[in-house]
């Protein structure tokens, strides 16, 4: 059904690179988020029992070293 409503509004070239960026762009997400699912071991909605999710929300800590080179 999608692929029918999709085709019916391409009428120019630029039409047609528009939806293969929309469809790459899709594609990419898709693939990155399963891989995230798998890496992390659980979905992006479900809940965690670690305390450092993945919901953006929680504060973080980053440590960086700093090495100086002479």
């Amino acid at each position: 059904m999608f692929a029918k409503q999709a085709a019916k509004s391409i009428k120019i070239e630029s039409d047609l690179t528009d939806f293969r960026k929309m469809l790459t762009k899709v594609t990419v997400e898709a693939a990155l988020n399963a891989e995230l699912d798998e890496h992390l071991g659980y979905s992006r909605h479900e809940q965690s029992r670690k305390d450092n999710y993945r919901n953006g929300y929680s504060p973080k800590l980053f440590v960086q070293k700093i090495v100086k080179y002479h």
